[in-house]
């Protein structure tokens, strides 16, 4: 069914920016975002209710006061080429035939998109070695016993993360599971019958870096790159290619001085740059904020723009809309203090990390080039 709920607090057009994003993980009952816009929220809904209503207001509150703080930036850097567009059509047209939707937010790559896919790494993989990365590869979990209470990610971003459970080590316990599962053919174990794990379904490749770092010395600086696979729940914008549950990323983590990693981070940007002109793309560097959660946002976003701690490459897919598909980011001290990772005098070094969505950069090279893989330039 369609809900519109009337807006009762003014807000402008960019105090508006964020509320469709959060709205996403508002309530289980919204199956859609139709529209925001100063007057109205309209949504597609399962069912109506009291509890629906109630969130709905909540969240439209928070999100409205976060976002007001936070003012539009022009570009940093912009290589346009919006006329020589394909377009979304040709996006879709390649998802149609070349992807397989296999469950919420996961997608199957088959034949040329999969050989784009790893073309496009290669090139990203290549910038990192040109700044001199060691080539790593990590575990796609992660710990939640020591960075993540350390720096405060599940407060922040807790609408993404995909948590593991397991049945326990208890022979009788798992002999019922199995004599059930045989008769009943279970699609999923009772919630009862399993215990957590201690793990998350990593949402960056960085996280691990730091861990395996924990304790070092590091003397000159340090430019580590991987390959990995992500996790992050989007709630009800699931999209292939655009908004994934499981995605790969390359990412390059810079540890050192402050200038180090600020040299370093400028020379990734600067390469990234010239990728994104030789593959053509319409492209421009923002500063932006991360996607906090709701209650967690408003200083968060405020600190991260006014210091320029997060910028942000997006790709045109049309005329009307972009793809976040690199970012990097200054961290200052906040893994290195909790993974005590020091210089030769003991002082706390400092990080950075870059991030390239692959399958983000696959979109745009096709809404670029086209549904032709002969016309893709990989």
């Amino acid at each position: 069914m369609r809900l519109t709920i009337p807006l009762t607090v003014d807000a402008s057009k960019p105090a508006l920016a964020g509320l469709a994003a959060d709205l996403a993980f508002c309530h289980p009952a919204i199956r859609r975002i139709v529209g925001v816009d100063p007057s109205a929220i309209e949504l597609e809904v399962e069912c109506d209710s009291e509890d629906l209503r109630r969130q709905i207001a909540a969240v439209t509150e928070l999100s409205i006061r976060s976002y007001r703080f936070v003012r539009d930036e022009p570009a940093l850097w912009r290589h346009e080429a919006l006329r020589r567009y394909a377009g979304r059509d040709a996006l879709a047209e390649v998802i149609a035939r070349h992807t397989i939707a296999l469950g919420p937010g996961q997608y199957a790559l088959v034949g040329p998109v999969a050989r784009l896919r790893m073309d496009l790494d290669e090139r990203l993989r290549a910038i990192a070695t040109a700044a001199g990365a060691e080539p790593w590869h990590l575990p796609s979990i992660e710990q939640t016993v020591d960075l993540i209470p350390a720096t405060g990610y599940l407060s922040s971003h807790a609408q993404y993360v995909t948590f593991g459970y397991r049945l326990p080590c208890h022979f009788e316990q798992l002999q019922r599971f199995s004599i059930a599962a045989k008769e009943r053919r279970l699609e999923r174990p009772d919630a009862g019958d399993l215990e957590p794990t201690g793990f998350i379904l990593e949402p960056f490749v960085c996280h691990n870096v730091y861990r395996a770092l924990r304790g070092a010395r590091v003397d000159v600086g340090r430019t580590i790159t991987a390959l990995g696979t992500c996790y992050r729940h989007e709630g009800i914008r699931f999209e292939p290619l655009l908004r994934q549950w499981e995605f790969s990323m390359r990412e390059v983590v810079l540890v050192g001085t402050p200038a180090y990693v600020a040299e370093q981070r400028a020379r990734v940007i600067a390469l990234t740059q010239e990728l994104a002109k030789d593959l053509d793309l319409d492209a421009r560097l923002e500063i932006a904020t991360d996607p906090f959660f709701v209650s967690e946002a408003a200083s968060k976003r405020t600190y991260q723009a006014m210091n320029s701690t997060k910028l942000e490459l997006k790709l045109a897919l049309d005329d009307r809309s972009t793809t976040a598909a690199g970012s990097f980011n200054l961290h200052g001290r906040q893994f290195t203090e909790p993974m005590r990772i020091t210089d030769g005098q003991g002082e706390l070094q400092e990080t950075a990390c870059i991030g390239w969505g692959l399958e983000r950069w696959m979109a745009a090279v096709i809404s670029r080039h086209g549904a032709d893989a002969r016309n893709w330039p990989i």
